[in-house]
């Protein structure tokens, strides 16, 4: 349709100034904080409440509008394609508002659109936890994170409602609560009163719905935190302090462990360079010193039986982090400027089974390493490797292995880092492992390892609920598969 009728009906349902066609505007969204961009749009709009998105969309799909929907463009993939030059981009970040923290209920309810930093901030202020993984909280929405990495990121099981707004503009809620008993005020179970819809929509990448709002159980603030930060020379030992730690905690929210390999070592140790070992962190939080006292000793003991060792460096590191919780990112371990400060980014994070991880671990490691030579020759200097892994809970393992290079600006080399972050997800899907980052091209690397029943399923529900297939076009299938299936 008319651009230009377009924008004007958008102005009838939204301010003025909340809509555009300005070169100069839409050009910032075909721009994002991957190596892979964001959308070419031919109108952007900013709407500000549940309603406003479902007029939208009412409007979109009678006219057959393609609609990409974008957060806070993080995502490690790039933002979905849509149908580039002809796409209604719905920016989220305008709902950005906490709408409520019900104390009595120990729930918070936020708009969709606002970033996971804020949303932490405002419930630590008001005494009370919310997980926000080890991310770059400052620049992930809510719905971002719920859309495309909520698999590998602890959130998807305190979130117990989600008002989502389907491509025909109908507005569903969620979870037990006004969703299922009109009479009902308060979200308060997620699956009380019927099927649980929430999880329909969660690692959805978007292509379902369109999420305006989000409830999500709390935890009182802990205020006591103790660490332990010991050295393994094997890696099979530290899996074994991970099945003892996950079987008598739940690692999250808060009994986090973190590993980091020899190249992170490097990073926090130069005089380290060249050693195969492996540094632990273990993180307690809670709420008594003799709480988080006896747990600190617990899992020391079952380190120190399995081979893990102190030196006074860390055991320093972990007196600084006694009196943890008070900060309002205290979730955040690693901000974007720690790893800008690294150089040109090659993210190659991994999700997995912990049970065959030791086999897997060391595949991964010369895969990058392989790749690394290859970078050398054409003259790409590596910087510093970076490797991680957490027990994201008592069975899975998500991690990182990445690599940093010299930034030359050259599209060579950038190309060369676009293509081996895809490469290592091609090579990891080979060996069955998965990855949560389910936007952009990642999306389509996984949906290409789905089963027919999985797959059968999927398009039966996209189709149901977006026969017209206007809702992030792209996002699991191409146009062309698209096409097929109808």
């Amino acid at each position: 349709m008319d651009t230009q009728d377009l924008k004007k009906e958008l102005t009838s349902i939204v301010d003025e100034i909340y809509v555009t066609t300005e070169k100069l505007a839409t050009f910032a969204y075909s721009k994002d904080t991957s190596l892979f961009g964001g959308s070419d749009a031919a109108v952007v709009v900013r709407p500000g409440s549940t309603e406003e998105v479902s007029k939208i969309m009412k409007y979109a799909n009678i006219h057959a509008v393609p609609v990409v929907v974008r957060g806070g463009g993080s995502s490690i993939y790039g933002q979905p394609k849509g149908t580039p030059g002809s796409n209604l981009l719905m920016d989220m970040t305008r709902m950005n508002r906490v709408l409520d923290i019900n104390e009595k209920g120990m729930t918070v309810n936020a708009q969709a659109g606002i970033m996971m930093g804020k949303l932490q901030q405002a419930c630590n202020q008001a005494g009370y936890y919310v997980f926000v993984p080890a991310a770059p909280v400052h620049t992930v929405s809510l719905g971002g994170w719920l859309s495309g990495a909520a698999g590998g990121g602890g959130i998807w099981w305190e979130t117990i409602s989600i008002t989502v707004v389907l491509p025909d503009g109908t507005i569903v809620k969620t979870g037990g609560g006004p969703g299922t008993n009109v009479k009902q005020r308060h979200s308060y179970s997620r699956v009380i009163g019927g099927p649980d819809f929430s999880g329909m929509f969660i690692g959805d990448g978007g292509s379902l719905g369109i999420k305006t709002e989000v409830t999500i159980r709390l935890l009182g603030l802990p205020k006591v935190t103790r660490g332990c930060i010991l050295e393994f020379k094997e890696l099979e030992n530290v899996m074994e302090l991970l099945r003892r730690h996950g079987e008598r905690v739940n690692p999250h929210p808060f009994d986090p462990v973190l590993v980091f390999g020899p190249g992170a070592n490097e990073i926090f140790a130069p005089e380290s360079a060249g050693e195969e070992k492996f540094t632990v962190m273990g993180i307690m939080q809670g709420h008594t010193e003799r709480e988080m006292d006896a747990k600190k000793e617990i899992f020391n003991e079952i380190a120190e039986e399995l081979g893990g060792s102190h030196n006074p460096q860390m055991d320093a590191v972990t007196d600084l982090m006694a009196g943890g919780g008070e900060s309002e990112g205290e979730m955040e371990m690693f901000s974007l400027g720690f790893f800008n400060g690294l150089g040109l980014a090659a993210w190659l994070p991994f999700n997995m089974p912990r049970i065959n991880f030791c086999e897997i671990y060391p595949k991964l490691i010369a895969w990058r390493e392989k790749r690394l030579k290859e970078a050398a020759k054409k003259g790409f200097e590596c910087l510093v490797r970076f490797e991680f892994f957490t027990p994201s809970d008592q069975c899975a393992i998500s991690g990182e292995v990445d690599a940093f290079f010299k930034d030359t600006d050259t599209p060579e080399l950038r190309e060369f880092v676009r293509e081996m972050i895809l490469g290592f997800q091609k090579y990891t899907h080979e060996l069955g492992l998965l990855d949560v980052y389910n936007q952009g091209e990642m999306s389509r690397i996984n949906a290409a390892c789905w089963s027919p029943g999985f797959k059968s399923l999927y398009t039966t529900i996209k189709k149901s609920v977006d026969p017209k297939g206007i809702l992030n076009p792209g996002l699991w299938f191409d146009k062309l598969d698209a096409d097929k299936r109808s």
